[in-house]
C-alpha cells in the first residue's frame, strides 16, 4: 500500500460539513484498504465494555503485513440521531481516520472537532453560546439581537449564564401573558 502524503480536501457538496470524507478519498483515486470492526476481548474471549456498557471496538485494516488496529469506534453521548445512525457515524469516522493514518494523507479540518489553540477553542465556544442566545432572544420576541447584546456589554464567557437567565425569564413571562 503506497503512502500518499498530500492534502486532500472536501469535494462533497452536501451535508454541511467541511472535512475530508471517505468519498472524497475515493474521488481522488485513493485505494482504500479492506477494513473490519474488531471487538476488544478479555482473556476469556468476552467483550470488554466501556463505562456506558458498550463493547470497545476498533477498526482494523488489512495491510501487506496483515491486519492492523486503527481508530477506536467511539459512540458519542447526547446525540440527537437514532442509535443506528449514531453507531454508523462512529464507524464511518473511525474508518476515515484509520484510512488517513495508514495512507499518510492529510485532510481538511473537521468542523468543531480540531482546535489549534486555546483562543480558537474559546472563540468557537463563544460563537455557539451567541447562537444559543440569539435563538432564545427570538423566542422571547426580540427583534434586534445585536443591539440587545451590545447594550449588555457584548458576550463574554463569564456573562453567558446571566444573559441566558434573563432571556429564559422573558420567555416564561411571555408564555404566562399568553395564558392570561
Amino acid at each position: 500500500m503506497a503512502r500518499n502524503p498530500k492534502l486532500i480536501g472536501n469535494k462533497s457538496d452536501g451535508y454541511n460539513y467541511k472535512y475530508t470524507s471517505l468519498g472524497d478519498l475515493v474521488l481522488e483515486g485513493v485505494e482504500l484498504p479492506p477494513m473490519r470492526i474488531s471487538t476488544l476481548t478479555d482473556g476469556a474471549g468476552d467483550p470488554v465494555l466501556d463505562s456506558k456498557g458498550n463493547p470497545i471496538e476498533y477498526i482494523e485494516a488489512e495491510t501487506e503485513k496483515g491486519w492492523v488496529k486503527g481508530a477506536r469506534v467511539v459512540i458519542p453521548s447526547g446525540n440527537k440521531q437514532n442509535e443506528a445512525q449514531t453507531y454508523g457515524s462512529a464507524i464511518t469516522y473511525a474508518r476515515r481516520y484509520t484510512a488517513l493514518m495508514l495512507l499518510g494523507i492529510a485532510c481538511d479540518d473537521d468542523n468543531k472537532i480540531e482546535v489549534h489553540s486555546k483562543e480558537e477553542a474559546l472563540a468557537q465556544e463563544l460563537e455557539m453560546m451567541k447562537k444559543e442566545l440569539e435563538e432564545l432572544y427570538k423566542k422571547a420576541g426580540g427583534k434586534a439581537f445585536e443591539n440587545w447584546l451590545a447594550e449588555r456589554g457584548g458576550l463574554k464567557y463569564e456573562t453567558f449564564a446571566k444573559l441566558k437567565t434573563e432571556l429564559l425569564k422573558r420567555i416564561t413571562e411571555k408564555g404566562e401573558a399568553k395564558n392570561e
